[in-house]
């Protein structure tokens, strides 16, 4: 059996600190007898220069290279007191499986050359360096099964390719996927069950957001205060889409224990 840690949509952003990897980062350590893999949902990196939603005075000051660098210290922060530990222990580090499902906010990058296609061949995905931090990266929509549980930045509720929200995401990943699922993007925490025909339990889990606390844009101000702030934690993984406990741990929580 396995131990899935669940990194919810982070939002590294130039305007606010990365604090919160460092606790993070500590509390990975910490329960490095039980981890076996770290599963992060996407939108690591906001990257708010390269958004589409507003223009003029609302963009002065905005630069790519500041999205950039907030990105990859909030990865050296988040896997810091990892790669410290294993450099002291050489012959037996933690070593968990790590797999990033890339989220609409890294999608902006191709978006941008899409717009602006002088980039092409010279901006691309790899400036965020996941590459280095993480053991798969995969593309933003693309659908990842560990153990018997699909994970997605977030999944399609019908042929439109909206994504599945609203109050009961839980549930409508039940009906939507008939499989076990978990996704992020809409920040807010869903968890529910149902048993297949077959007698087979599955879930549907929306896991929140690690976003900073003070983290409040044009385009969420509406909705930030639904938004559930932490991570998820499913032990002992059977192989078939199902644990045996869900651990869900508040971002204050880490804060007060490893802050």
């Amino acid at each position: 059996m396995t131990t899935h840690l669940i990194i919810p949509d982070a939002h590294a952003h130039y305007q606010f600190d990365n604090h919160r990897f460092d606790t993070l980062g500590k509390f990975i350590l910490d329960r490095k007898d039980q981890i076996t893999n770290v599963i992060c949902l996407g939108d690591f990196a906001d990257l708010p220069s390269l958004s589409q939603h507003g223009e003029g005075l609302s963009f002065e000051g905005r630069r790519l290279k500041e999205d950039v660098d907030v990105t990859h210290d909030a990865l050296k922060r988040l896997w810091g007191p990892v790669n410290r530990y294993n450099a002291r222990r050489p012959k037996k580090p933690f070593k968990p499986k790590t797999v990033m499902c890339l989220g609409n906010h890294e999608a902006r990058i191709d978006r941008h050359i899409e717009h602006n296609a002088a980039l092409d061949s010279w901006l691309d995905m790899s400036i965020l360096k996941y590459e280095d931090f993480f053991d798969e990266v995969h593309p933003f929509q693309a659908r990842v099964t560990i153990d018997g549980i699909t994970y997605s930045h977030y999944f399609a509720s019908g042929v439109a390719g909206r994504p599945i929200s609203g109050e009961s995401i839980g549930r409508t990943l039940c009906t939507k996927n008939h499989c076990s699922s978990v996704q992020g993007h809409s920040h807010v925490f869903d968890h529910a069950e149902r048993v297949t025909a077959t007698g087979q339990r599955i879930f549907g889990l929306s896991a929140g957001c690690f976003i900073h606390p003070d983290y409040v844009e044009s385009w969420c101000a509406g909705t930030v205060h639904y938004w559930w702030r932490g991570i998820c934690i499913l032990h002992d993984v059977d192989g078939e889409g199902y644990y045996d406990r869900i651990e869900w741990i508040t971002m204050r929580w880490l804060e007060r224990h490893y802050g």
